[in-house]
């Protein structure tokens, strides 16, 4: 069959062992090299995406932290908001207060000086309203007081003097 083909027998063993040869060398020096290279590619790979995972891992902890301080900046600056309006409306409250205060004791004052002036009035008009009595019995004593007429017309000029001379003081 091989001198068919127009080998012989003895080459066809030498290209048989040369073929095989050929198959054992490069198996050992190219092929497993190769394998050896494409696993080692494959461990580098997987390392590669494993460390890429763990990077992520760390990017999404360090994330959330910064989410969590991000909200806890946050809550604190409401909390220092609330609390400032609280202390705000508290200052207003006083203020308003104070000045209500004020107010009242200006009303007060106010009120006393009044009733003091009021008071200081009445004492002077019944001080006048005296002297104007006395006038006036001096007055009629000094006059007839037979004729009641008389007496009326002695009041009327009385109040006429006092009118013109003003209140005396």
């Amino acid at each position: 069959m091989v001198e068919a083909l127009g080998l012989s027998l003895v080459q066809f063993l030498f290209y048989l062992i040369n073929f095989l040869l050929l198959i054992g060398i490069l198996g050992k020096f190219l092929y497993k090299p190769f394998i050896n290279m494409l696993d080692s590619r494959s461990q580098s790979i997987k390392d590669a995406f494993d460390s890429a995972e763990a990077t992520n891992r760390k990017a999404d902890e360090k994330l959330e932290n910064y989410n969590r301080r991000i909200a806890k900046v946050e809550a604190e600056g409401k909390e220092i908001i609330r609390e400032s309006k609280a202390k705000a409306d508290q200052q207003a409250k006083k203020i308003v207060d104070e000045a209500n205060a004020k107010a009242a004791q200006i009303v007060q004052n106010a009120e006393r000086d009044i009733e003091r002036d009021r008071a200081r009035a009445l004492a002077d008009m019944k001080t006048e309203v005296t002297s104007l009595a006395l006038l006036a019995a001096a007055k009629i004593m000094e006059k007839d007081l037979a004729n009641t007429g008389e007496q009326e017309k002695i009041v009327d000029q009385i109040i006429k003097e006092a009118g013109t001379q003003g209140w005396q003081n």
